[in-house]
């Protein structure tokens, strides 16, 4: 029967009569005396390196039993020992959040050879009805997706150490995602604004956003490094990095928070973004005036394309706040500063861009995202394109 040989604390693999691959390894019970375990997998391979595992553990005396670990022990487990080397610092920190305020305190006393859809089912639907900390109603469908996603991937990897036999989350039904209304300014109302930007200290990052489409955490992670002003028609800038808000796990509340800079959203966003001659003269003209605000201040010259007064990384909450004041002072209409990489995928698609561009120069992950974004523009063209065939009657 066995393929494998067995010595002594090696455990043994074999094949049984229908073909699989098993492991046979003898685990410390509860009473002291020793116990079978066996484990399956579809190589030998596989089910070598989870009795290596689990031996390992023995040896090292941090081995213990799943239905003794709970839900709560085995997310800080997984965040620690196979998540956090794999993740942007970003989610890790989001993941970690989603433990520590939403599940520590719920549902993460259960063990996990306890948990089963219908617990999973109940804290989802808890969440979205009443999950916000402040008590103010439930969370967001796509933060209770986010939320899943996280326990669906800590919880396979449970399964596939034998630590469970299935995951609880499959077959969770979770809130739909209702689609947003898409908010961008008109041709009229960008003009507008962009008269009222003028010597404003808003000008510079408002007119990047409304001609690149950055995402505000990437221009606020722009350095004059990724910025490469070489000619007014190949001028262009390098998005590589974020900044992004992060909770300050070390500090003795878990509100601090402090700003950082990450990878930024996705690897589709990391791109290159050609800029139109005026912006690159704008920048050109900005640095200029950078370094000297920084010498008259007595300040180290910065690497940040965009800083605070004191050389210090923009805050997107502070720049979100200021940029509503300017809206109100001119009579605009209020939108938030998402609305401008909006405003410059519709101006793009209207000027007659080619799709697969557009979605390149936004960082998106594909183009069928991009056509369904950007829906009211692209049902627009569709009857201007047709119009076209006029001619042929």
């Amino acid at each position: 029967m066995a393929e494998g040989r067995k010595g002594n604390n090696e455990g043994s693999i074999y094949k049984d009569k229908q073909g699989h691959w098993r492991a046979l390894i003898s685990i410390p019970a509860v009473d002291g005396k020793q116990k079978r375990k066996y484990l399956y997998g579809r190589t030998r391979k596989e089910v070598a390196d989870k009795m290596y595992a689990i031996l390992h553990q023995i040896r090292t005396d941090t081995y213990i039993e799943p239905c003794k670990v709970t839900l709560y022990e085995w997310l800080c487990t997984w965040l620690e020992q196979y998540c956090k080397n794999e993740v942007r610092l970003s989610t890790y920190v989001n993941y970690d959040t989603y433990v520590q305020r939403h599940i520590k305190d719920t549902i993460g006393g259960y063990k996990l050879c306890d948990l089963n859809t219908a617990i999973m089912q109940a804290f989802f639907n808890d969440k979205a009805k009443s999950g916000k900390l402040n008590g103010s109603g439930g969370l967001s469908p796509k933060t209770i997706k986010n939320m899943h996603d996280m326990m669906h991937r800590a919880l396979n990897k449970a399964v596939h150490l034998d630590m469970i036999l299935k995951n609880p989350t499959d077959f969770v039904t979770l809130p739909k995602r209702k689609k947003s209304e898409m908010r961008f300014l008109t041709l009229y109302e960008q003009k507008k604004l962009q008269e009222a930007l003028k010597g404003d200290r808003l000008e510079m990052p408002v007119l990047l956003a409304l001609y690149t489409g950055m995402r505000q955490g990437e221009m606020f992670g722009l350095k004059w490094s990724y910025v490469h002003l070489e000619s007014d028609d190949r001028s262009w800038l390098r998005v590589v990095q974020a900044v992004n808000r992060f909770s300050d796990r070390t500090g003795e509340s878990m509100k601090k928070t402090f700003l950082g800079l990450s990878e930024p959203k996705t690897p589709h966003s990391i791109r290159s973004i050609p800029l139109l001659p005026y912006i690159a003269q704008k920048l050109r003209d900005y640095k200029a005036e950078q370094a000297e605000y920084f010498r008259v201040h007595n300040l180290p010259m910065t690497e940040m394309v965009f800083t605070t007064r004191a050389g210090n990384l923009v805050d997107p909450r502070d720049f979100q706040r200021d940029f509503k004041l300017l809206l109100k002072r001119n009579g605009l209409r209020e939108i938030n500063v998402h609305a401008l990489r909006h405003t410059f995928a519709t101006r793009a698609l209207e000027s007659g861009m080619n799709i697969k561009t557009l979605s390149q120069i936004l960082g998106h992950s594909s183009v069928a995202f991009t056509l369904d974004t950007y829906t009211h523009v692209t049902d627009d063209l569709k009857f201007d394109e047709i119009s076209a065939m006029n001619s042929f009657l």
